[in-house]
């Protein structure tokens, strides 16, 4: 056996797996047959035991989040990068040449989910994902199909059919406990802002306007696809990078962050920032799929979602809306709502830090039959209006929660209806979030969805991208 040290008892059995039979068993969970004894197992250190699929950039958040719970003890790290993983387990230099200890040395690290999933077998609870968007529901569903509990960055997914899917694996498993990354929800902010929705002070909604300056440089959009290949850098696994999604040569730029603006890997603007502004309105408000969307961009592109754009999406009536139902309207990439048609006063927003809240990450704006409401991302309180004129209501300081730290205990007490994110209800906002960012692969068309088969009924270029074909190879059963 080795003196390494850093190799416990645990990595020793781990590595023991690195047979042919764990690289069937990695097939056979890539392709959703899983043999049963691989569907969980008993903890016997009474802790939540953790694989960590995705470390850099929000994972690296996540990663600390979630590695800062008393009762979690991570056993796994997964990533398409050994520089990555090497941050995380080995030791390092800081800028005066001192040595900076690894987290988490000793821990076992895999480049491949699947070969995780297959050699880490019953020594694991849950998967932590914090992926590009496109594979967050093979590596999701995967695990669900494990018995495994998961938290998932948002959006939940990337395409509508896969949003719905998840959502319903996760109802069908009373076991399994979910949560999608969207930590915000649990401010006091956000709190308040949802029992506001709940009273309903403005009445029943029948327009809702949400928008962000992103991209704003965070990555590109609007762009052709760039020509040519260039080197692969040393320690990325580009083929694991692109899992499910059709080849094509790396270029410089497209990992760890400019993928998000690809209509391959990400959502846009709207996919992404649109899960941490309209998540509690459509929670509280019940919101079902929508009928139709339509899509006005700035710059569109076959490759890239548009440099900036509105989008227009109607949805039926439901008990909290008007009875000719509603409205969203969405602006990002310097685009805004026309505040002053909305009807709101000068100063609405609160003094300078509201007035930073409107103009950065973004907020929303709900319009009631009784009056309306601003109800910013964080970081400032709500404001309701009504006739025009600011109504004086007093806060209620909810108690600030971690999001993480919620999902930790849900799993660790079974109770998966604590996690306020859970799939069921991220999978429904982020099916309406992928036809809302789709829209814009027919831009300037009024697409009309089809609830049932998750597809637009006259647009056969963007259903395509609602419900995808994985690439050979990467299939996951209930995908």
């Amino acid at each position: 056996m080795s003196t390494d040290p850093n190799l416990t008892r645990r990595r020793f059995v781990f590595t023991a797996l690195a047979t042919p039979v764990a690289a069937g068993l990695a097939s056979q969970i890539a392709a959703g047959a899983a043999p049963a004894f691989l569907r969980g197992g008993l903890n016997q250190n009474s802790k939540l035991r953790v694989l960590k699929v995705g470390v850099g950039g929000m994972g690296n958040a996540d990663l600390s989040q979630v590695a800062s719970h008393k009762m979690v003890d991570i056993v796994g790290l997964c990533d398409i990068s050994q520089i990555q993983l090497d941050g995380w387990t080995k030791d390092s230099k800081d800028d005066k040449g001192n040595t900076k200890p690894a987290r988490f040395p000793g821990v076992a690290t895999f480049r491949d989910w699947r070969e995780a999933y297959a050699k880490l077998d019953k020594n694991f609870d849950a998967v932590v994902c914090s992926t590009a968007d496109h594979m967050h529901a093979p590596i999701s569903m995967a695990a669900m199909n494990l018995g495994k509990h998961v938290y998932c960055q948002k959006p939940l997914a990337q395409g509508a059919w896969e949003n719905r899917a998840l959502a319903q694996a996760a109802a069908r498993m009373p076991n399994v406990v979910t949560q999608m990354g969207t930590q915000r929800i649990a401010t006091k902010w956000r709190q308040w802002g949802g029992q506001l929705l709940r009273e309903q002070v403005v009445g029943p909604i029948r327009e809702i306007y949400a928008w962000t300056n992103r991209p704003a440089g965070w990555w590109p959009q609007g762009n052709p696809r760039p020509e040519g290949a260039d080197p692969i850098p040393e320690g990325l696994s580009w083929d694991l990078f692109l899992g499910t999604s059709a080849e094509r040569p790396y270029k410089d730029g497209y990992t760890p962050f400019a993928w998000r603006g690809t209509i391959d890997w990400g959502t846009g603007a709207f996919g992404d920032m649109g899960c941490h502004m309209l998540d509690v309105p459509f929670y509280e408000l019940d919101l079902g799929s929508p009928v139709s969307a339509i899509c006005h961009p700035v710059k569109p592109s076959s490759d890239q979602f548009p440099e900036s754009e509105s989008v227009v999406m109607k949805y039926a009536p439901c008990s909290m809306t008007s009875k000719d139902g509603l409205t969203l309207k969405w602006f990002d990439g310097g685009q805004f709502p026309d505040f002053k048609s909305i009807g709101l006063p000068e100063g609405w927003e609160g003094g300078e830090q509201g007035k930073n809240v409107v103009r950065g990450d973004g907020g929303v704006i709900l319009v009631g039959e009784k009056g309306t409401m601003w109800f910013p991302i964080e970081g400032a309180w709500s404001r309701v209006f009504h006739d025009g004129k600011p109504v004086e209501l007093k806060p209620v300081e909810y108690p600030q929660t971690n999001h993480w730290h919620n999902w930790v205990d849900a799993c660790l007490n079974g109770k998966k209806d604590a996690c306020v994110s859970r799939f069921e209800k991220g999978g429904r906002m982020c099916e309406s979030l992928s036809i809302g960012a789709m829209s814009a692969l027919e831009p300037g068309k009024v697409l009309e969805y089809d609830a049932a088969k998750c597809v637009f009924k006259n647009s056969a270029v963007a259903s395509a991208a609602l419900r995808r074909t994985y690439r050979k190879g990467w299939e996951v059963a209930g995908l």
